[in-house]
């Protein structure tokens, strides 16, 4: 009975030994799967992230090498547009045919016709085309010889800009075909109601009373001259005020350059004759009419500014009109 008891106790031990054994193997086994497992997900999360890598690096390569060539087409572009651009400008030289068009000067808008000397051209070059009328350079001053109409263009059918008093000196630059001059500042008026001759000013020199003794000396009318000496500082004279604006170009463009070489600026730029108010000159216009302190320097000159006449800068000519102020040099 002990042997079979020593027996049996032996079986039972290499039973469990075997199970612990197995046991083990299995967890082993098991320890080696989960770890291979793991290291193969680890490699394969890890050749994940190179690939999004390498497909992120090409996108954006592609999106560089994309920029750069929408950078170059558009400077070839710009490029190729040099020859388009100059060829346009070959052709703006090309001048319409003149059309001829029927005088509108019948219009009751116009004054009553005046008599009037004949204007003497002291100027002319090529002719130019504006509106269907073919101009001709034409440099001159001329006076209205009524109240005259300052049109936007060489018609009656044109905007009226303002009404020019009796005697107001205009600029001509150029002529129209129907007998329209151009002025300084772009807009015209009918040659038929103007005249060479300046207005005489009104004698400044009192009158002999009628009862002075006849020996006295006769009061005579002075008529303006043209060439003055310089004005003395605090000597106040009587001008005759105009006003001019920013001045067309061939092109189409404005200049407000001065010939002093400044750019006007409203309130403070004047044109005077600079053989009385040289350039520089600080003038003081009594009542002035753009309302400011009445304080302008002389920067500018133009053909039809003689005299004590003083043609100030504005931005807008049409607002303003002729006039006349005390001036003196400050």
């Amino acid at each position: 009975m002990r042997f079979i008891d020593l027996t049996t106790k032996y079986h039972i031990t290499r039973d469990r030994l075997y199970s612990a054994i197995s046991i083990s193997c299995i967890l082993l086994v098991s320890g080696i799967g989960v770890l291979v497992t793991k290291t193969a997900l680890d490699t394969q999360a890890q050749n994940d992230r190179i690939r999004r890598q390498e497909q992120a690096e090409r996108l954006a390569a592609a999106t560089t090498e994309s920029v750069e060539e929408t950078t170059t087409t558009s400077e070839s572009a710009e490029t190729s547009l040099v020859p388009v651009i100059a060829l346009a400008d070959d052709f703006e030289t090309v001048e319409p045919l003149s059309s001829d068009t029927p005088d509108t000067e019948e219009s009751t808008e116009e004054d009553v016709s005046y008599e009037e000397e004949t204007t003497t051209v002291q100027t002319t070059t090529e002719a130019t085309t504006t509106a269907g009328h073919t101009e001709t350079e034409m440099y001159m001053t001329v006076y209205a010889s009524g109240e005259l109409n300052l049109r936007t263009g060489p018609g009656t059918e044109y905007d009226l800009v303002r009404v020019l008093e009796p005697g107001d000196a205009i600029d001509v630059v150029a002529v129209t075909d129907n007998g329209w001059y151009r002025t300084y500042n772009g807009n015209y008026v009918s040659s038929s109601h103007t005249t060479t001759t300046p207005p005489v000013a009104p004698s400044t020199v009192p009158q002999t009373e009628a009862t002075a003794a006849p020996t006295a000396a006769p009061t005579t009318t002075a008529a303006p001259v043209e060439t003055q000496g310089p004005a003395p500082a605090g000597a106040t004279n009587t001008c005759t005020i105009t006003f001019y604006g920013p001045q067309p170009r061939a092109d189409g463009s404005y200049s407000t350059t001065t010939a002093t070489g400044s750019t006007c600026s409203q309130g403070r730029t004047c044109a005077a004759d600079w053989s009385i108010y040289p350039p520089g000159t600080v003038i003081y216009v009594a009542n002035d009419p753009l309302g400011g302190d009445g304080y302008y320097t002389v920067e500018d000159c133009g053909p039809g500014v003689t005299g004590y006449h003083i043609d100030i800068y504005v931005d807008d000519v049409s607002a303003y009109s002729t006039t006349s102020r005390d001036v003196s040099v400050a």
